[in-house]
């Protein structure tokens, strides 16, 4: 019963019981009846607006981003999730890879949001999920402002770092 995509992963999966590997919920389930409830609760209409509105602000996420130096959209975005990276120059490869990981868990461990390292075509991304029933313009914003800060505090810790480790010892 097992699942372990990269969506899924977290930093804490050694050290806790996870419930997807013991049941059957990743697999075939009832999914009707959660959108009958949606429907009965919201209507039609309700549920077409905040779709609406999850979706143009992915969008406007997503426009954010790729006229943002050095970020970009990895995916398109069709519905509500985007995916992204930055990629600063001098970061290739796995390199890259390990940079995007920590800003990301960087994030996640700060509560200020919950973002999803994934992998696409080999390489290490981000996946931003807007739909939460609360989300509107303020809360991408706010989270695209936290990414940043989460991004460029990582870059300049591994930024002194190298520049620390390559320094001729004056001892």
């Amino acid at each position: 019963m097992s699942t372990n995509p990269s969506f899924l992963q977290s930093s804490v999966d050694s050290e806790v019981r996870n419930l997807r590997d013991s049941g059957i919920p990743l697999g075939r389930r009832f999914r009707a009846l959660k959108l009958w409830f949606l429907i009965r609760e919201q209507g039609i209409s309700g549920l077409q607006s905040r779709l609406r509105r999850d979706i143009a602000n992915a969008r406007y996420l997503a426009e954010t981003i790729g006229a943002t130096p050095d970020w970009k959209v990895a995916a398109p975005v069709h519905l509500q999730t985007v995916c992204i990276r930055h990629e600063p120059s001098g970061l290739t490869g796995d390199e890259l890879d390990a940079y995007t990981r920590a800003w990301a868990e960087s994030v996640n461990r700060s509560g200020d949001g919950y973002l999803t390292p994934a992998m696409v075509d080999g390489r290490w991304l981000v996946r931003i999920s807007i739909g939460a029933p609360t989300t509107e313009r303020n809360d991408v914003e706010a989270i695209w402002a936290v990414i940043q800060q989460h991004a460029h505090a990582i870059l300049s810790d591994a930024s002194i770092s190298r520049r620390s480790r390559s320094a001729p010892d004056r001892s």
